[in-house]
This record gives C-alpha cells, structure tokens and sequence, in this order.
C-alpha cells in the first residue's frame, strides 16, 4: 500500500510505522480466522504464560503501592504483563473476547470454534495463574511455617474477601450486577490497549499505546478475569475463608460474562461496524505480506 507524504513523496504501507484503522481491522479479521485453528495444546501453552504473567504483574502492583505508599505507582508498572503478551503473540481470553467474534461475523469461522478458542484459553489463563498462586503462597508463608502474613499476602487476603463476599455476595442479585458492569468497563479498556499497540510497528510504539488504558483499568479498580483468576485463588490458599463455589458464582461468572460484553461489542462490534472494509477496490490489491506477518504473530495467530 502507499501514501504520500506532503502531497509529493510516496510511502509504502510497511515504511510507516503505524498501521491504518482499516488495515488493523482487516488484519485482525484474518489473525482471529487462523487463531481460531490454533491446537488446543498451543491454546493452554499461551494462555499459561499470560496467566502466569499477570499473576506475578499483579503480586507486583500490590507490592509497590504497599512499599511506597502510592497505588497508582503499582499500576503505572502492572502493564508490562500485557505488553509482553502482546509482544510475544501469548493467548488472553480478555483479548479474544474481542477478536473472535470479528472473524466470525466475516465468516472465517464459526462461533462453535470462537467458544472453543475461549474456553481452552480460559483454561490456560487460569492454570497459569493458579501456578503462580501456589509458589506464592509458599513463598508467602515460608512453606507454611511462618507466623503471620507479610503485608502482601495480607492485601491479597483483604482483596479476596472484599470482591467477592463484601462487595457482590452480600449485595444478592444487585452485587452480581455490579460486577457484571465492572468488568465491562474493564475489558472496554483492556481490549482497547491491546488495539492500540497492534497499530504502532515498533515495540516502544506498542509498548506506550498500550500502557494508558492498562494503567486506567487497574487505577479504577475494575474486574478482569485473568486478574482475578490470580487474587482469588491466591487469597484462599492464604487462608482467606472464601470458597471456592463463592469465587466462581459471585466473582467468576459475572465478571467473565461482562469481560465478553465489553470486548466483544464496545472494540469487536464497534471497530467492526465502522473500519472493516467492504468495497472492493478500496484497498490496493497489493498486500503488506510483512504487516499481514507481523499482525498475526502479534495477535497469536501463527
């Protein structure tokens, strides 16, 4: 594809170092077709490792507002999870809650094959942070020997009992429609940042893109699965109180529901409707091979 620059110079597509609203959404059409093929072994691989990773960004976060004194330095710092997801090409349910469906509503796959994407990914993220949870409780406790909770286990605790009994439990029906809109707002930003950095080509381009939104997420203190896959298995293992069935039914369920909400229509849906191109001749015919390459890798689609 080219430009021009200043009306004079032409420029190819893979000379800019940002990718156009259309190209972006055309390419993560096609990404989301070849994603939606991916084994089921690469699908609980991936999502491991981006489960894993925020477990240990989260733990991080905690631990530098407690340190300091200053939350919001935790949260300016727990993005780097999600940016080497994204610069790796890992697999977050979170993300795909956007990107699927986009590919199924141009027919390159079905929703049959969207749920199983979702639910191995689902699966992965959770294995990988209930890894992380255990080496830190182990870690936490000195392998069950220690007397009291540093305070990061105790926050991890507080945190645990706090969004899932205080905050959604005890509210009944009310609680768990709370958590469903808390964590539309969540992933709406999420996917959001994920969006931003596939359209920079360079790595500290995605890293920036993709940092505002993250740190407004985990700022406002709204619901992620992932996240919470790590602090409520975690605040259990601690000793926390809260069961297990509690966590799924008043944290798990709603904020997974409300996780696809806001990928699936406040990004998927909304970029969809607008920037997905439709008219044939309106892109050149020549195709960005290197951008087609670098936007699949991104998204997990190898």
């Amino acid at each position: 594809m080219t430009n021009t620059l200043n009306g004079n110079i032409p420029v190819s597509a893979s000379q800019m170092d940002y990718v156009l609203p259309n190209e972006l959404v055309d390419g993560m059409i096609a990404a989301g077709g070849k994603k939606a093929t991916v084994s089921r072994k690469d699908l609980l691989v991936r999502g491991f490792y981006s489960g894993a990773i925020l477990g240990l960004a989260t733990c991080l976060a905690i631990t530098v507002g407690l340190q300091t004194g200053l939350p919001f330095l935790g949260s300016v710092l727990f993005p780097f999870g999600f940016a080497s997801i994204v610069l790796f090409g890992m697999e977050l349910v979170t993300g795909n809650f956007a990107l699927l469906p986009m590919s199924t509503w141009a027919g390159k796959n079905t929703w049959k094959q969207t749920f199983r994407n979702w639910f191995w990914v689902w699966i992965g993220n959770f294995l990988g942070c209930l890894s992380v949870a255990i080496l830190l409780t182990i870690s936490f406790t000195s392998a069950g020997t220690a007397a009291t909770l540093p305070p990061v286990a105790a926050k991890i605790v507080a945190i645990n009992k706090a969004n899932v009994i205080t905050k959604y439990a005890a509210l009944g029906g009310t609680g768990l429609f709370v958590a469903f809109i808390r964590a539309v707002i969540a992933n709406w930003l999420v996917c959001l940042g994920v969006t931003m950095a596939l359209v920079s080509k360079s790595v500290p381009g995605k890293i920036l893109a993709c940092w505002l939104p993250i740190t407004a997420f985990q700022t406002m203190g709204m619901e992620h699965i992932v996240v919470n896959m790590f602090l409520h298995t975690t605040g259990p293992l601690l000793g926390s109180g809260v069961a297990f069935t509690d966590v799924l039914f008043w944290n798990f369920l709603p904020v997974t529901l409300g996780n696809i909400v806001g990928g699936m229509v406040f990004i998927g849906m909304l970029f969809y409707s607008t920037h997905r191109t439709r008219m044939p001749g309106v892109l050149p015919k020549v195709h960005d091979e290197k951008l087609e390459r670098e936007l699949a890798a991104e998204l997990g689609a190898r």
